[in-house]
């Protein structure tokens, strides 16, 4: 398993001039080679407005194209994909989560039913950074766990 951060993917708004004189931005053709040697990804989606985060839109944008300055999807044709989310109020970002599935499934993802969501994200972790209900813990580590297990046996 390995655990990806976009805010360390350097990469600037999406922009087919920006595209077309620089090509990918170095950060992408590493996020596009993790995502194509990966057997799945679980994908954290923060909710905005009830929307992904534009973070998230921005990289996903950015991972679809390739060198031929033409969209390719090859990263995410056929992955298996699990949706975390979370935002501040009671829904956990269901909404996110829905715009999120759409975006992927649109882009060969095989999004698969199970999805976590966090609702109260503001007082659902502790110090370090790990969910303080114990229920919510195993239930996210079971999803995490399916995931790998299903793409393990696809792979």
């Amino acid at each position: 398993v390995e655990r990806i951060s976009l805010g360390d993917v350097d990469a600037p708004i999406y922009d087919g001039d920006f595209e077309a004189g620089s090509g990918l931005p170095d950060g992408i053709v590493r996020l596009r080679e993790t995502i194509a040697g990966s057997d799945g990804l679980l994908v954290g989606c923060p909710e905005y407005n009830g929307y992904m985060t534009p973070l998230l839109l921005n990289a996903l944008n950015w991972s679809t194209r390739s060198d031929a300055a033409a969209p390719d999807l090859t990263p995410f044709r056929n992955k298996l994909v699990v949706i975390s989310s979370t935002s501040p109020g009671p829904l956990g970002g269901m909404r996110a989560t829905r715009e999120l599935r759409n975006f992927l499934t649109g882009i060969g993802a095989l999004v698969l039913p199970q999805a976590y969501s966090i609702p109260r994200a503001m007082g659902a972790f502790d110090e370090e950074g790990k969910l303080k209900d114990e229920r919510a813990a195993k239930q996210s580590q079971t999803i995490a766990a399916q995931l790998v297990d299903m793409a393990g046996r696809l792979a």
